[in-house]
């Protein structure tokens, strides 16, 4: 019989083992994380038995610091009165002092951080639980729910984009495609609780953080430091003496975590761990996320939706602020957009490099990729900016005296192989066709003018005939390694029925890969007569000696050349990218490890350069097998193997994969991955 007094709540316990799998939570390692619109189990234990006729139960969830109910942040639910469109609480079992109740949240609930109170009441007399004592349940974004917005029917693509810890991240030139493996380990201890911290810290109210919309808008903003405080503090200047550089990032768990202790911006970042880091955040929150790297990227600064360069008399490129990065990466994010006219749901463009600001803060998107390829270039958000990354034509000038005269457009010359990790697999899958139709196509050229039409400068497509009997192409040793020669190649063919007499000036110069110049490396002028129909060359030269000391990150290299035809006064204005390959790091250890056992792991590599590497630093991790450790090495002389040793300790059971980098003052971005299989005895 039950007593004459309130029951007293001794225990809350939620069923990890029972609700971790069921929701796809089981490996955060710390806190209650549940998906909304699932039910989740919580145990509740008291000081005397229970007799639901006599005691009525309620169990109270909290949000934020001031939860109101006419706020939808303080939500009490009676045990066992389930209402259609709201949280639900109903007893699965009842024993004794423990009562066993499944809670079903709405797939619309705020996301993030609750605080649980149970109140227990007798006869008008009632008992609450202290909520210091209280335990807190996080509620994330469900794509497994078809209610949630973030829905997604694909188990292969959920399993990739919302549970996979590891993937890669693409670089380079369009003719040659580097990749490095990423940790984005969103279920590593610490990192549920940082990426909490960003939502708390994102100006988003309550209500707004039920949206992916607004939560992957706001999480753009957050990842960079620019407005806000945010992880990442950018630097593109080659000068890291205060920092970490770029290219020595293996993931996004050590950047996360000295945010998260430090609370001052993490030094220093660039598009791809912008990019790495935005998809740990928002896989963490539960919205299906992956980093895209799209290449020949163009920065369109004055939304015409063209981008402009401009050449002096002498044939030099003059400064624009237009450009074409090499490569730039950026995140897609998966949402229903119920906000637009029908069909600009699926993937969203999110983007947190800060290039551009976008109602007045750096933050970029959710823009829907479909809009991007149809040229729908007035939907939200910022698709005017993406569609000219992927989709502007180049359009060049010369300086005639004060006078620009246009030279010519060149139509397929921005967004190439845009690229990102296959699902379940480790190769790259292309998916340029959801941002573009075939380059030259009529519906390509539609979506161009339509667009354009929304810029700045809508009368850029008046057609232009000009007299052009003579064709250009560049090309480069794609193959060549740093430390080998390279060479440049003009090919200049005359379709004519006459001679044609053309001369041309090439420069090549060191680039960054935003497309912002380094040094020059070499300048070649040179006159050629070819004869009706015939085809020559123009070939430039340069040895290791002559560009080793100048090149800079990435180790990019642009050639620009300026050709005028004498006799029909064609000018032809053009360039091209490509990147000196790095040789990768040799991972040396077994490929089977088990949980709780140490195992030792070498990285070696030999310098292939004729010079020394210095202040070479080793950089290794691995989601559940090593927190991010920095080994410095010093000088690895020409020809020497350095060789460091590294003990790792597995904590969870799976396929996992170590990833490592080295960089050095001579020698940037090399790195190396191996995986391994870690199993439970």
């Amino acid at each position: 019989m039950a007593a004459d007094r309130p029951l007293v709540l001794v225990d809350l316990l939620f069923h990890k083992d029972e609700n971790g799998p069921a929701h796809h939570t089981a490996e955060y390692l710390e806190n209650v994380v549940v998906r909304r619109g699932q039910s989740f189990s919580v145990g509740l234990l008291f000081d005397r038995d229970v007799d639901l006729e006599k005691d009525k139960l309620l169990i109270e969830f909290q949000y934020g610091n001031n939860p109101l109910p006419n706020k939808g942040t303080m939500l009490r639910l009676p045990v066992g009165d389930a209402k259609k469109g709201q949280w639900s609480a109903t007893v699965e079992k009842a024993e004794g002092r423990n009562v066993k109740v499944n809670i079903t949240p709405l797939a619309d609930a705020i996301v993030g951080r609750y605080h649980v109170v149970v109140e227990a009441e007798l006869a008008g007399e009632k008992s609450r639980s202290l909520r210091v004592n209280t335990r807190n349940v996080v509620v994330l974004f469900n794509p497994w729910c078809k209610d949630d917005l973030t829905y997604l029917d694909d188990n292969a693509k959920l399993e990739e984009y919302v549970l996979n810890e590891y993937g890669y991240q693409y670089f380079g030139s369009r003719y040659s495609i580097g990749n490095r493996g990423w940790n984005f380990g969103q279920f590593e201890p610490g990192i549920p609780e940082v990426v909490l911290l960003l939502l708390e810290k994102s100006g988003l109210s309550a209500n707004a953080r039920r949206s992916a919309v607004n939560v992957s808008r706001a999480m753009s903003k957050m990842v960079n430091s620019a407005d806000d405080n945010g992880v990442l503090m950018g630097n593109w200047s080659n000068d890291y003496s205060f920092g970490t550089p770029p290219t020595a990032w293996n993931g996004s768990v050590d950047i996360l975590l000295q945010w998260g202790t430090e609370r001052r911006p993490v030094r220093y970042g660039q598009c791809w761990v912008f990019s790495g880091v935005l998809t740990t955040v928002l896989r963490c929150l539960g919205i299906p996320a992956r980093s895209i790297t799209n290449f020949q990227s163009a920065h369109d600064t004055d939304v015409s939706m063209t981008i402009d360069y401009y050449f002096d008399r002498r044939g030099y490129r003059m400064e624009s602020e237009d450009s074409v990065w090499n490569f730039h990466v950026w995140n897609e994010a998966w949402m229903a957009r119920p906000e637009l006219p029908e069909g600009f749901g699926g993937w969203q463009v999110v983007d947190a490099t800060p290039q551009e600001t976008s109602e007045g803060i750096f933050q970029c998107g959710p823009c829907p990729v479909v809009a991007v390829k149809n040229g729908t270039v007035y939907l939200p958000y910022d698709t005017m900016f993406v569609f000219a990354e992927v989709n502007a034509d180049k359009v060049y000038w010369q300086n005639d005296y004060g006078y620009f005269e246009f030279l010519r457009h060149e139509k397929n010359s921005v967004g190439f192989h845009m690229s990102t990790k296959a699902v379940g697999t480790y190769g790259r899958e292309d998916v340029t066709e959801n941002y573009k139709h075939a380059e030259g196509s009529d519906q390509e050229r539609v979506a161009v003018r339509k667009a354009v039409g929304y810029g700045t400068t809508p009368w850029t497509y008046e057609d232009i005939i000009k007299n052009e009997d003579v064709e250009f192409s560049i090309t480069a040793n794609e193959e060549a390694y740093v430390g080998q020669d390279i060479e440049v190649t003009l090919t200049i063919k005359n379709t004519s029925a006459e001679s044609r007499h053309i001369t041309a000036h090439l420069t090549v110069n060191a680039t960054y890969y935003t497309g912002v110049l380094g040094a020059q490396l070499g300048e070649l002028e040179e006159d050629v007569t070819i004869p009706p129909g015939g085809v020559d060359t123009v070939k430039m030269r340069m040895t290791s000696k002559e560009y080793l000391d100048k090149l800079v990150e990435q180790s990019m290299i642009t050639v620009f050349v300026l050709a005028h035809v004498d006799t029909t006064k064609q000018v032809w204005a053009g360039q091209d990218d490509f990147r000196l390959l790095s040789h990768d790091l040799v991972i040396k250890g077994p490929s089977e490890m088990a949980v709780g056992n140490q195992y030792w792991v070498t990285v070696e590599f030999k310098n292939p350069l004729d010079v020394s590497l210095t202040q070479a630093v080793f950089r290794i991790e691995g989601p559940g097998l090593q927190r991010p450790k920095t080994i410095p090495y010093g000088t690895i002389m020409p020809g020497e193997t350095a060789r460091i040793a590294e003990g790792m300790t597995p904590i969870k059971a799976g396929k996992k994969t170590i990833v490592a980098s080295l960089t050095s003052v001579q020698l940037q971005q090399v790195t190396g991955e191996r995986e391994v299989t870690v199993k439970q005895f």
